[in-house]
């Protein structure tokens, strides 16, 4: 994604949308084999030269060609473009409606439109459709919204009869498109492509992608597709002028070249074991004993903050925290290294007592949640040279009829989570502060949330009950973790680690003590069928008639702590597992040495 920026492609222009390549050839198998260098798509050939009679074809169109206005290419057509873009995401408003007006406001016929992932790659990759050569866009590996037809849109019926309604998923998607993107993504991560993507990207935005390279790598398109081969101030005829602009537009744009020579290969480091999926070596050690509980876990530069009960650290230097429960209802800004009061602010929540908050990312915003059932979003701001911390009110959020129990802000996926004794969870939008929805109420009031900044998935906690949802509020799998209903969840975490390998990894604090490693597997998977920690009720959780298309399976229970679990954290780089507890006791749970190079090699 960051060569797409750099060659000034992005979200807001479709004619210039961010291009990602096919990795994948197999779309019939019943089960993907990452390591069969056979599934994978030829990444040092164009599109349009998967197949030897589709590069035979290409090149004797160019080596054929002859116009002396028009300099030779390959392809007439284009891998991006905006019209691809509105063909791939035509179920996903408001692409759906763009989509219309490009076919002069209705759908095309439904035999054209995007029905199948094979089918999709078949014509792209040269098997009888010279006029297609498309690659694919970002959405393929993150979102699977945009495969499904949540919005019941009429996109009419094929030749066949058959009704178009959701994209045709590969048999290893086992029908889910969650679980296809979720294969896809490792598909994009694995080694295979690691170790040749460099040769893709030469092709779009290096040294393969104009001159002589171009032309021996059968990589040439239509002129007017290439930054600079047109001065469009320069033609005077309006007409004409207009004619090349819908050509461009149209019909793709090649992005700015960024390298001209060969971009250098991947490095192809150690993968680091994880430490969760391999939680049966993890050793604990006690590396800290607070004076108080410990309810938040933060790892800085390598160092350890803690903070106490009703404490919250402020991003993004956590030099300062925020601290209430006091008689006088106030919230207070103080040190951290010092313990000094910097700013008292009275009176935020009205008579209310203050029960819980969280900041965004970049510490500019706090969110308060109080016994009123009120969230207050306070703007952070300093006046002059004094430290003192200003709070300026951007807007109260109603929606809950009781105390405030635990809230969660996540600035990458731009949201605030609130949980409250009124057994609810709402989901609000940080940007415009308004109510995005609410999810399926829970049985008892809510102990525990947290939303991964990197996958969007939400983690509630309601006493034994642990679920996962998407950010869309799509319930992916709930567990009752514990036969004893006393033994409440009070702390929950997920993995985070960036390049989305094994994102599927929770974590859960426990009023017993206990530190409970989960793996989220999908239904059809073997490892869910014969597991005896599955479990598919709902566990007083109200779905209606949906059915969670994952399970949780318990991987390992970790006992050392004699006190409740207050807080967990995940370090970044996988080394570590990090829990407190409500006597003040700070464990890591690490893999030792030799467990390391074992797992290692496993994994």
């Amino acid at each position: 994604m960051h060569l797409n920026t750099l060659a000034g492609r992005g979200y807001s222009d479709l004619t210039q949308y961010p291009v990602f390549p096919w990795v994948l050839s197999d779309y019939e198998s019943e089960k993907l084999d990452l390591s069969n260098p056979k599934s994978f798509r030829k990444l040092e050939k164009p599109m349009g030269c998967q197949t030897q009679e589709g590069q035979e074809e290409f090149r004797k169109r160019y080596e054929t060609w002859d116009d002396p206005e028009v300099p030779k290419f390959h392809y007439g057509s284009h891998y991006s473009s905006a019209g691809i873009v509105l063909f791939y995401l035509l179920r996903l408003p408001p692409f759906s409606v763009e989509n219309q007006k490009l076919q002069g406001g209705q759908f095309d016929h439904a035999d054209r439109l995007f029905n199948s992932i094979r089918d999709t790659w078949l014509s792209a990759s040269g098997k009888g459709n010279t006029s297609d050569v498309k690659e694919l866009i970002p959405e393929f590996f993150y979102i699977p919204e945009f495969l499904e037809n949540r919005f019941n849109l009429d996109l009419g019926e094929k030749q066949s009869g058959e009704k178009v309604g959701d994209v045709l998923l590969p048999p290893w998607a086992k029908g889910s498109a969650r679980e296809f993107i979720r294969k896809h993504r490792e598909a994009l991560e694995s080694d295979f492509v690691s170790e040749n993507l460099h040769h893709w990207i030469d092709l779009i935005f290096g040294y393969k992608q104009r001159g002589k390279e171009a032309e021996e790598a059968a990589n040439v398109f239509y002129h007017y597709t290439y930054e600079g081969s047109v001065d469009i101030d320069s033609v005077t005829d309006p007409a004409m002028k207009a004619s090349i602009l819908a050509q461009i537009n149209h019909f793709g744009q090649t992005p700015k070249q960024l390298f001209l020579k060969p971009h250098v290969k991947r490095r192809s480091d150690r993968r680091i074991p994880h430490p969760l999926k391999h939680s049966s070596h993890l050793v604990p050690y006690e590396i800290r004993k607070s004076s108080s509980a410990i309810t938040q876990i933060v790892t800085v530069h390598e160092k350890i903050l803690l903070a106490g009960t009703n404490c919250l650290l402020k991003p993004t230097t956590y030099n300062k925290y925020v601290a209430w429960g006091f008689p006088d209802r106030s919230l207070r800004f103080m040190s951290y290294d010092q313990d000094r009061l910097l700013s008292t602010h009275e009176n935020l929540h009205g008579g209310s007592q203050i029960q819980c908050a969280g900041a965004s990312h970049d510490g500019q915003i706090l969110v308060t949640g109080a016994d009123d059932g009120l969230l207050c979003v306070w703007r952070i701001s300093k006046d002059g040279p004094r430290v003192l911390q200003h709070l300026q009110l951007e807007n109260a959020l109603c929606g809950h009829t009781a105390t405030i129990t635990c809230l969660h802000v996540s600035q990458p996926y731009m949201l605030i989570l609130s949980g409250s004794d009124d057994c609810t969870v709402i989901v609000w939008d940080l940007s415009s502060l308004v109510f995005v929805r609410q999810l399926p109420e829970f049985p008892v009031p809510i102990s525990a949330l947290y939303v991964n900044d990197l996958t969007g998935e939400i983690m509630t906690a309601a006493g034994i009950l642990l679920a996962v949802w998407s950010i869309n509020g799509d319930c992916l799998a709930v567990i009752n973790t514990s036969q004893l209903p006393s033994d409440s969840i009070l702390s929950v975490t997920s993995c985070t680690f960036s390049d989305w390998q094994d994102t599927n990894w929770y974590v859960t604090g426990h009023q017993s003590g206990a530190v409970k490693v989960w793996q989220m597997v999908h239904c059809s998977s073997q490892a869910s069928a014969s597991s005896k920690f599955t479990s598919s009720s709902t566990g007083g959780l109200n779905l209606g008639d949906k059915v969670p298309e994952y399970r949780l399976l318990l991987h390992k229970v970790l006992k050392f702590h004699k006190h409740p679990v207050t807080s967990l954290h995940l370090t970044s780089d996988l080394k570590q597992l990090l829990s407190g507890d409500s006597d003040g006791h700070l464990l890591s749970w690490t893999l030792p040495d030799q467990s390391l190079m074992a797992s290692s090699n496993q994994g």
